[in-house]
This record gives structure tokens, sequence and C-alpha cells, in this order.
């Protein structure tokens, strides 16, 4: 029997490559990743950017518009609590700390003396150094009727999640621009004017 030159490779080649492979299975040596590595891998960079993009983004907000969004924050959390938890609070505006508080509101219809401090977004809130609140008073049609001269200004939120009216005017330091925030309808939906 005479062997080809193709059967003597096929018998010296065979076992060159099985011995091969071998050798990285008995190591436990693997190449590549698997499917659920690279989804972990993807997931835990999409949390990254999810924490990181709106702290990157709020360093170049404009002061009206970073006050803007934490006031409608602030109405969206107590309409909410106010609703699930059946109880009223006050939004109180305070010209001369240039502060935002949040109370619970007595049977009685007063505001409570004891602020809110949880969660977070309840916490007394200063005015950024950037903006002066210059005045606060409940909304009407003509803005300039109601020159209150009060340095308060309560907005009570009932427990069916709805929002006294209110006006807001917010400034420069140097009192070179100034925008209004507006609260339409029952629901407290906030308007925000330049003026």
């Amino acid at each position: 029997m005479v062997l080809t030159v193709e059967q003597i490779w096929m018998q010296t080649l065979i076992p060159v490559i099985y011995k091969n492979t071998t050798k990285f299975k008995n190591r436990g040596i693997s190449r590549g990743f698997t499917f659920l590595e690279i989804l972990v891998v993807i997931t835990l960079v999409l949390l990254l950017m999810g924490m990181s993009i709106p702290q990157f983004f709020a360093l170049f907000s404009k002061p009206h518009e970073a006050e803007f969004k934490h006031l409608n924050n602030v109405i969206k959390t107590l309409r909410n609590d106010a609703v699930l938890k059946s109880t009223a609070y006050c939004l109180i505006f305070d010209l001369k700390l240039q502060q935002m508080f949040t109370a619970e509101e007595t049977p009685t219809g007063k505001c409570r003396e004891e602020h809110l401090n949880s969660p977070k977004i309840l916490k007394p809130h200063n005015y950024s150094g950037d903006l002066i609140l210059s005045l606060a008073q409940p909304a009407a049609k003509d803005h300039t009727a109601l020159n209150s001269a009060a340095d308060l200004l309560e907005v009570h939120i009932n427990n069916s999640g709805f929002v006294t009216p209110f006006w807001l005017k917010f400034s420069l330091p140097d009192y070179t621009k100034s925008w209004t925030i507006e609260s339409r309808g029952i629901m407290g939906s906030l308007l925000l004017l330049e003026q």
C-alpha cells in the first residue's frame, strides 16, 4: 500500500492541530469577551453618562433657568405628595432672606413654622448670588395693581394638588434684566418670560 502525499500530510497535520487546541482548553485561556461581559460594560458606561451629563449641562445653564427648573420640580413634588398623603402644603417666598421654604399647612389654613427638610429638593433654597427675587405676589391679570409691600408670599397647595396662582419677578443684581415666573391655572404649570 502506497501512501500518497495528501494522506501523509493529513496524518502529520491533524495530531498537531489537535494538540494545539487542547493546550488552550486545558489552560483555561479563552479568546474574546462573552455577550454578558459586553452588556455589563455597556450598562455601566450608560449609568455613568446618565449621572454626569445633567451635571455637566447645569454648569452652562443660566441662573434664571436653573431657578425655573428648581421651582417647577418643587411644585411637582409638593403636588404629588399632597395628593398621595392628603396633606396641604405651603410654598413660602421670602424677599428679605432671598429664600424659598416649604412647610405643611395646619388644618386652619396657616403655614407651620417648621420648614420641610426632606426630600432634599424641599429644603430651604437660597437664590443664587447672580439673581435677586425682587417681587413675589399672588397672580392677577394686572400685576401692577397688586403692589403689596409684604416681604413674604405664601403659595398654598391643597390636598387635591391645586396651587394658588402666583407671580415672581427675578432680576440681575444691577437690575438691567428681569424675568417673570408665572403660574398658570390651578395645576401650577409655570411660564418663564423675559422682560
